[in-house]
């Protein structure tokens, strides 16, 4: 029996690290696994941090992106008429039975697989509900100066409702932002089919002998603007309830993570405490995780769901969050939640005083997370999910196709000299030379002395209005 064949599409993610990319890596295992899968990667032809973009995960296909319209999100990726021939010849050759996309970001690629003539089921693994997060940045500081986040939150929010207006099928990793999603911006009958993805657990880590450390742990990309807030709300609001407790405990917050920013050294220098070290990147998260007595994020700003609470319930670590750092995952009462500064002070407290407590709720919350958010359980719900699309898009050949009316995403291509190359059934692109940019695409904090942000051209009047209905 011949397997469905299916093509993968994401960014590098075999050396990479975060959540995001544990996600990719799962997919990818899972479906190549179940499935006859290529590999497509939307990168530059070299990296440009030192890593290798792919060693084992041999790309069947590599697109370079460009820089997009300017009324389209940073987060969308855009490309020349040289890159998007190139896909549509992929599908051709291969004539893939579904492709599927990692988050929003190759729209465009979505969109000339619906129109294309063989007519592949196109799944969007949305993760998360990007509009909702930069919405929430906004909320935290509403300012001229962070305008950036108000015009991407109605792009993102238009994109998003252009999407669950297509026949695809878009998987969430948060049940209630599928829920606010269907319920406020999918039309009713929607031709897309809605559904939930959680993360999954890591393997229980082996990160070899460990010390324990007088030390609560916040941990994650310093650089978006989640953390960022977060640090504020931390430092600002948290702190000055919490500091006396810290020093009779003897204990400090260490704040783990990579490229955090200037400001955040200045922040602590101004709160005349001693009891928050800002340590950065680490060698190995999983080695912070285990030395910790227990791992607090004070989150105000999210979408998704947190795999940094997985990660800690792998190590059997008790995690003190807020109602949005616990969305999407089933905690139970088995994580301590409260939202106001005075209620999360408390809770970190009561796990200070109480070490046997945090020793509970960590094994209790391990054994929870491992019940529902195992990789087999999560891997056995994806290829269902998968392998049942596919076979209701074969069994209706007349199901709607997107037709293409505009070529938004069709811009002409910046490196003429792109080269390509084919070998066999496999379309490869050469070598190009002065990518215009790699972006950056994390979200970028508000309220960031000397932060660059993306040029902003000023809306006509009329736009605004259309925009801003959109999103309504």
């Amino acid at each position: 029996m011949n397997l469905p064949r299916l093509l993968y599409v994401d960014v590098p993610f075999e050396h990479e690290s975060g959540g995001d990319k544990n996600r990719s890596r799962f997919l990818w295992h899972t479906l190549s696994g179940a499935f006859d899968t290529d590999l497509l990667l939307i990168a530059p032809s070299q990296s440009v941090t030192g890593r290798p973009l792919f060693t084992d995960f041999k790309p069947v296909l590599r697109l370079p992106p460009v820089r997009g319209p300017w009324h389209q999100s940073d987060s969308v990726f855009a490309f020349g008429p040289l890159e998007l021939d190139a896909f549509r010849e992929l599908l051709t050759d291969r004539r893939y039975d579904a492709v599927f996309t990692r988050f929003h970001s190759p729209w465009a690629l979505a969109l000339a697989a619906s129109a294309h003539a063989t007519r592949p089921a196109v799944i969007v693994d949305l993760d998360m509900v990007s509009s909702r997060l930069v919405g929430l940045t906004w909320q935290q500081a509403p300012s001229f100066k962070n305008r950036w986040f108000f015009f991407e939150k109605l792009k993102l929010a238009r994109l998003e409702k252009q999407l669950v207006r297509q026949p695809f099928l878009v998987l969430f990793s948060n049940p209630v932002e599928l829920a606010d999603i269907r319920g406020r911006v999918a039309p009713t009958p929607s031709p897309a089919r809605l559904a939930v993805l959680p993360n999954v657990m890591p393997p229980p880590p082996k990160p070899g002998p460990v010390t324990p450390q007088p030390a609560i742990l916040f941990f994650g990309s310093m650089n978006s603007g989640a953390n960022t807030d977060a640090f504020r709300f931390l430092v600002e609001s948290l702190l000055p309830l919490l500091d006396a407790d810290l020093r009779r405990h003897d204990v400090k917050l260490h704040i783990v993570g990579k490229n955090p920013p200037p400001w955040f050294a200045e922040l602590l220098e101004k709160s005349m405490s001693d009891r928050v070290l800002l340590v950065g990147g680490v060698d190995s998260m999983e080695r912070a995780i285990a030395e910790s007595r227990f791992v607090f994020l004070p989150l105000r700003v999210a979408s998704g769901t947190r795999t940094r609470i997985l990660e800690a319930a792998a190590l059997g670590k008790a995690v003190v969050t807020t109602t949005i750092g616990a969305e999407g995952i089933e905690v139970g009462e088995d994580a301590l939640i409260a939202d106001t500064p005075t209620a999360l002070a408390t809770a970190v407290r009561q796990l200070l005083d109480n070490p046997a407590q945090a020793e509970t709720l960590g094994r209790r919350l391990r054994e929870h997370c491992v019940a529902r958010y195992s990789e087999p359980r999560v891997a056995g719900d994806l290829v269902r999910e998968v392998s049942d699309f596919i076979a209701s898009r074969s069994a209706n050949p007349h199901f709607p196709a997107h037709r293409t009316g505009h070529r938004l995403f069709q811009r002409p291509s910046p490196h003429p000299h792109l080269q390509i190359s084919h070998c066999g059934s496999d379309v490869a692109l050469g070598s190009f030379r002065d990518l215009a940019d790699d972006r950056d695409r994390s979200v970028p904090a508000p309220g960031e002395e000397g932060r660059e942000e993306p040029v902003f051209r000023w809306l006509e009047a009329d736009r605004l209005k259309a925009g801003l209905e959109a999103f309504r």
